[in-house]
């Protein structure tokens, strides 16, 4: 079963995402600007248990010949960090969605 963000935090889990584009450097006639780029990105998800007893994390890197897109990275961080979660957690997870 796949668990979305929403889910989690419903469940009393912190779940905090970072986002990281690659930015470059446009040169204007008033000065230096950073501008993001849609090809390439980094999303960071970590996730801290409602105890406060476990941390864990998950990232998931896109590539620079692809566009970035949130959602997907968001899918693959959080399938990365809930594989690092106990059964114990999980099913608490279960229990509070249903």
């Amino acid at each position: 079963m796949q668990f979305t963000i929403r889910q989690l935090r419903q469940s009393g889990f912190k779940v905090r995402v970072i986002h990281k584009r690659h930015q470059t450097i446009i040169k204007k006639i008033d000065g230096d600007y950073l501008e993001n780029s849609a090809k390439g990105g980094t999303t960071i998800i970590e996730i801290t248990t409602p105890d406060k007893q476990m941390d864990a994390g998950g990232i998931a890197v896109c590539s620079v010949e692809d566009n970035y897109d949130r959602k997907v990275g968001n899918a693959i961080a959080l399938g990365r960090a809930i594989a690092l979660l106990s059964d114990e957690q999980i099913s608490l997870i279960k229990r509070n969605i249903a």
